[in-house]
């Protein structure tokens, strides 16, 4: 099992929430939200929130992580890819950590097979830009990520969480994640309920296809991209 689950640090994680809810996701049954963290989920892929200490670095950051079955057994598959794994945590609370050569750091901890929400058109991004995306290819082929497409350019990966989820790497002078999202209808349809949330989308036409650009809470802009018939993720 493998679904993507980045984590963002918002300093206002009520405003952090009510914006995933106006843009579609559904809070998680699996973790329970507490005042501190929150997980939502879009069917495809999911969000967690963890309140970030105001002042701090952490403000406004986008992590890269995933979910997996059993832990131990996923940092096994990943070190006999190739890919290094630390473990941490205690048994109930362990988490793998993996390392690339970038210097991004991004962890697998255990979350549910069935989340419960059924699939929607909206699934949770993360863009990856990196100067070294070889090893950043690798990495997420090591953990069981799935290519998404053939491409014809090197530069360009697209993957697919089995569970969830889509994470893409593009070349970039320095490693940096962000929360994207993609969708498999038409964008504009998601603009009523986030202009009703107080979110004003930018609605922008690519050429190919729309694609949303909204403020988000945490301080971030956040490209919502229509899915092209290619799967190229083009617009990202």
């Amino acid at each position: 099992m493998l679904r993507v689950r980045p984590l963002v640090y918002p300093s206002d994680l009520a405003a952090s929430a009510r914006f995933l809810t106006a843009l579609g996701l559904r809070p998680a049954a699996e973790p329970e939200r507490d005042s501190s963290f929150a997980v939502f989920d879009a069917g495809n892929g999911r969000v967690a929130l963890q309140a970030g200490v105001p002042g701090s670095t952490g403000k406004g950051v986008s992590t890269l992580a995933f979910e997996v079955a059993d832990v131990p057994e996923f940092a096994r598959r990943t070190r006999e890819a190739g890919t290094g794994v630390e473990l941490s945590g205690d048994a109930q609370h362990r988490s793998a950590l993996i390392s690339a050569p970038d210097g991004t750091t991004f962890s697998a901890a255990a979350g549910p097979r069935d989340t419960g929400v059924p699939p929607s058109p909206l699934s949770v991004l993360v863009l990856w830009r990196t100067p070294d995306v070889a090893a950043a290819a690798k990495i997420l082929e090591d953990i069981g990520a799935q290519p998404r497409l053939s491409a014809a350019d090197a530069s360009r990966h697209d993957f697919r969480a089995k569970n969830g989820g889509l994470v893409v790497v593009r070349p970039g002078g320095q490693a940096t994640v962000e929360l994207a999202f993609e969708y498999g209808s038409d964008v504009r349809d998601l603009v009523p309920a986030l202009a009703d949330g107080g979110f004003g989308p930018a609605v922008v036409d690519t050429g190919d296809g729309w694609s949303l650009r909204v403020a988000s809470p945490w301080g971030t802009e956040v490209e919502i991209a229509e899915r092209r018939g290619d799967v190229d993720g083009a617009g990202h």
